[in-house]
């Protein structure tokens, strides 16, 4: 195509951090980068120097934002006399303040095609939302791809989003998911997809996560790593080479449900005699597990993590009442992104993945599940409870994975502020499997292989970024 046309502005509320929407922007920036295109990154947090344009405004997360949020979204649900009015007069003031901006930038820098990722069906940031709904509405010679990797009224999202306005909820309901003729819907999967459909009659379009089997990242010092830990929970000497380490590698957020990979690796505990027996030792990397030695959880990102206290410190709780060690890596572990070679007080995110032997990922509630896909692409053995997306849709390219059961089957404790548990029925099943892959390394080695090849033929960033290149063309040849 017309290179001047091969350019397009990446939007989300921030781009450079380790949650998942940041890192499936990351990779496809890259592949389109590799292709010739021209990518744009606009968010919150674009770094000093880098092309692109940084807008403090997108941010969910300042201080502005967070109070903002408050008032729209009070948590006792009660309404303020008269506060709708000046609710929205502060929504469309800060809007035209960011539609101001790109309108500016894109128009500076002749770009056609905005890639807009969950601002349209996620408001946290409502001005944002408003901003781009108004940019969809009037610029009919710019083509918006609307990706929804999340959607406000599904999940635990419907509970954060409610509002005693009703002036507000019209607003969110007339600016989310707009669809015009300048846009394109895409989805993460079919389940939202349908939901889509049924709530709004638009037709998306399925595109899963992508991801780069073949992407090259840091070689890690493991003993130095491992070394480096905070331990938060049980035995707090350090973690060392023979020790094994089960990873839980999503943010802390309550929909990933950590409890259940705290409650997972307990388990592992009542295993350790044949953990410790096993010949050739464990996983990949042939632990020597000893008496003394430990089972630890890590816990490596720390994005978001002020947003989510209340849960983390129950987690904490919940390890050190079942005598879990819990390691966190939040405060050493940044995206690969922001690493810079030679730090030797950080670790880039990818990295980490070389130090785990199995990772347990137990959420209730994804829109893809990105974490899965890299454990595979990591050659990991993968313990999962099936989210509704994972049994949908991703399973059916993930041959071997020890199952944890799914969300039917979960149980709700009476301490911890309710934290969810697996069933003992769950348990017994998964727990045999576990240390079968760990102590078998022809099994282990055989999963690890069928694993990638199989996921690599469905959500390889190759195939997927095709894919995104097709939509964007056909978007602007539309307009003409």
């Amino acid at each position: 195509m017309d290179q001047s046309r091969a350019a397009t502005l990446e939007v989300h509320f921030k781009l450079f951090g380790t949650d998942g929407v940041s890192l499936q922007s990351q990779e496809l920036s890259k592949a389109l980068r590799k292709r010739g295109w021209q990518v744009h990154p606009c968010a919150s947090d674009v770094p000093d120097g880098a092309e692109g344009l940084r807008i403090a405004e997108l941010s969910y997360q300042s201080e502005d934002a967070l109070a903002l949020r408050q008032r729209l979204f009070p948590s006792d649900g009660s309404a303020e006399p008269h506060a709708a009015d000046e609710l929205l007069a502060e929504v469309f003031n800060r809007a035209r303040r960011i539609r101001t901006r790109v309108e500016t930038y894109i128009d500076q820098h002749r770009i056609r095609q905005l890639h807009i990722r969950n601002i349209m069906s996620l408001p946290y940031n409502l001005p944002a939302t408003v901003a781009f709904s108004q940019l969809i509405e009037e610029r009919t010679d710019v083509h918006f791809l609307l990706q929804h990797h999340d959607l406000y009224w599904e999940g635990p999202n419907a509970r954060t989003f409610h509002t005693p306005y009703a002036s507000i909820a019209d607003l969110i309901a007339g600016s989310t998911c707009p669809d015009r003729a300048n846009t394109t819907h895409v989805l993460i999967n079919p389940i939202a997809a349908r939901a889509l459909q049924e709530r709004r009659g638009i037709q998306g379009i399925v595109i899963p996560d992508g991801f780069d089997f073949d992407r090259k990242v840091a070689t890690l010092d493991e003993q130095v790593f491992r070394a480096r830990l905070q331990t938060v929970s049980g035995d707090t000497s350090p973690i060392t080479r023979d020790d094994l380490v089960v990873a839980m590698p999503a943010r802390v957020a309550i929909n990933k449900a950590i409890e259940l990979a705290i409650q997972f690796v307990a388990g592992l505990e009542t295993k350790r005699a044949e953990l410790e027996d096993a010949p050739d030792g464990l996983g990949a990397r042939r632990r020597k597990l000893t008496p003394a030695g430990k089972i630890v959880l890590l816990l490596p990102q720390g994005e978001d993590l002020q947003d989510n206290r209340d849960y983390f410190d129950r987690l904490v709780a919940y390890a050190r009442a079942l005598d879990v060690t819990l390691a966190y890596g939040g405060d050493i572990v940044v995206p690969d992104a922001k690493y810079t070679p030679g730090d030797a007080d950080h670790f880039p995110f990818y990295s980490t993945y070389q130090t785990v032997d199995l990772v347990c990922y137990p959420p209730e509630h994804e829109g893809f599940g990105n974490q899965a896909i890299e454990t595979v692409w990591a050659r990991l053995p993968l313990a999962v409870l099936e989210y509704p997306v994972f049994k949908a849709f991703v399973r059916y390219h993930i041959p071997h994975f020890i199952s944890l059961g799914d969300i039917a089957g979960l149980r709700r404790l009476h301490t911890f502020g309710g934290l969810h548990q697996l069933s003992d029925e769950v348990l017994e099943r998964a727990l045999p499997s576990a240390v079968r892959v760990l102590t078998d390394h022809g099994m282990e080695a055989q999963w690890v292989d069928e694993n990638a090849a199989a996921l690599r033929a469905f959500c390889g960033i190759d195939t997927v970024c095709e894919q995104y290149i097709q939509l964007y063309v056909v978007g602007l040849n539309r307009l003409g």
